[in-house]
This record gives structure tokens, sequence and C-alpha cells, in this order.
């Protein structure tokens, strides 16, 4: 008799376990894989194929995954989540698994932006600075002449209060410098620091204008012959902040100024980076959930309503 009960104890728990899969786990999974694909598809046929999308990197790589991530569970998910139940938050336990899943789809998808852009393009090897023109829709360039003017060096500085109390000052210094034979091209490179922001202000003033200091005087040292091809920046804040500093240079432009920055390696290495990356935060954050899930109880009440919709 007590063998049975055990072996009934343990078809139940079986029977708990394949229902947890196939009406949260598993929805999700897909849902998530098929949320990922879709969204850069759009993304990659509106903003880099047809270009007529052209928002901010904030807006691609932070607020709209945000989003996505908020209505999938928020919304497909929810019928699915009201039947699980931890007996320590009882009927509080849907907020837990809403919190969980967005933290865990959120990172995938706004890792996948930085995979899509690394790995949608080709590096393009031209002979002079100016050919960059040539190829409006490309992001990459090998250059094989490439040298700038010095002298015609600008700043920019930004900051910003960070923090719940606004603790912490977050300093960038952008610098720009534009290239021999076509002063509409840029190089560029930021530099960043934060200091707290309760210091008295003669010392947060010491501070700032020291790391000014280091940085234009690492800027100006650093060798653009050291850059193994180079990236044409996008919409973003960090342009905006170079093209703050080139409005310090006096000259008239019709068009924003391309703005380059160096960079080491080759674009396949960081797209392997960014793709190994994606898929280790994907299968924590899956692997998170499923450990959540299996770890609840189901409402058979609740489960039944939803059957029956």
């Amino acid at each position: 008799m007590p063998h049975y009960k055990s072996l009934e104890k343990r078809s139940l728990e079986l029977e708990e376990i394949q229902l947890k899969l196939r009406y949260v786990f598993l929805p999700f999974l897909g849902f998530s894989i098929g949320a990922i694909l879709f969204y850069n598809i759009v993304r990659w046929i509106l903003d880099i194929y047809l270009g007529i999308w052209p928002l901010k990197d904030t807006v691609w790589n932070l607020i709209l995954p945000i989003i996505i991530s908020i209505i999938l569970v928020l919304v497909i998910m929810r019928a699915r989540i009201q039947f699980l139940r931890f007996e320590l938050f009882a009927d509080n336990s849907a907020n837990i698994f809403y919190l969980v899943m967005i933290l865990a789809l959120f990172p995938s998808i706004s890792i996948s932006q930085s995979y899509l852009y690394k790995a949608i393009y080709d590096t393009v090897g031209i002979r002079n600075i100016s050919d960059i023109k040539l190829h409006p829709k490309q992001k990459y360039f090998q250059v094989d002449n490439k040298s700038v003017e010095r002298q015609g060096t600008v700043s920019h500085i930004s900051t910003r209060e960070m923090g719940k109390s606004r603790q912490e000052l977050k300093i960038d210094l952008y610098s720009a410098t534009p290239f021999y034979g076509d002063k509409d091209i840029w190089w560029g490179q930021v530099f960043t620091k934060t200091i707290d922001n309760n210091l008295v202000e003669k010392e947060k003033i010491q501070q700032i204008e020291g790391f000014i200091k280091i940085s234009t005087q690492q800027y100006a040292n650093k060798e653009i012959s050291t850059a193994d091809y180079f990236e044409k920046l996008q919409n973003s804040d960090t342009k905006q902040g170079y093209l703050e500093a080139i409005k310090l240079s006096g000259q008239q432009y019709i068009n924003d100024p391309i703005i380059l920055i160096s960079q080491l390696g080759t674009l396949k290495e960081k797209a392997d980076k960014e793709l190994a990356k994606f898929f280790r935060f994907f299968i924590i954050g899956m692997f998170i959930c499923l450990l959540l899930i299996l770890k609840a109880k189901i409402d058979k009440k609740a489960l039944q309503q939803f059957k029956v919709r």
C-alpha cells in the first residue's frame, strides 16, 4: 500500500511537471524565440535595409526590447502565469514570474541587436577616407590612407547625475579631429569618468579638470594608424555628443558630419563574441525561468479556467 501511494504521488508530480512545461515554459520559450527573430527582422528591414526608421540606438537596443519583453510577459503570457502559485506569496505569485521572465528575456533581445549590427555588415576596404561617401549604407571600413589634422581637434564635455539620490556624476568628454582631405569626416573618441556628486564644489571641479587634462593628453598621443578598422556611428546619443563638439569648429554642414571610431581586431571576432554572449544570457535566463516554473504549484481551478477559454 505505501508503495502504491508512492507511485501515485510520483505519477501526479510527473503529470504536474508536464502541465507546467506544456502550458507555461514551452510557450514562453517559443514566444521568446519568435519575438527575438521577429524584432531582428523588423529592424533589419526598417533600419538597415530601407533606412526609413532611423531611431537612436538607445531606442532600438534598450527601450523597444524592454517594451517587447513587458508585452510578451504581461499580455501574452499573463493567463498562463495566473495558475502558478508559490505558498509563500499566494495570490502575488504572478508578480514574481512577471519580474523574472522580463529580466530573463530583455537582455537577450538587447544583445541580439549588437550581434545583428556586427553580423549583417562586411568591412569595406577603401583607399581614401572620402571614399566612405560612396558607401552610405555601410558601417565598417578599412582605410589605406588615414591621417588627421591634429590642430583641428575639438572637444565637448557633458555631465549627468546618476543614482537614486543623484550621488554620482558621470562625465563624458567627446574629442573629434577632422581627416586630411575631407573635413566632413571626423575621427572621434569618448572618455568617461564617474565621480562622487557629493564632493564639495572645489574638489569636484578639480577632479573634472584633472580628468579633462589626462583624457586630452591620451587622445593627443593616440595613433590613428593602430586602428584595424573604423566604425561609422549611426544615430545615437554618442554621435550627438561628437556633433556638439564639432559645432565648436565653426564649420557649417548641410548634413551631419560622418564620425568614425577606431576599432581593434576583426568584425567577425566581435560578432562571434556577441553571439556567444547572446546564447549565454538566453540559456541562463530560460533555465532560471524553468526552475522557477517547476518549483511552483499549479492552481487546478485557475488551470481549468484557462483551458476552457
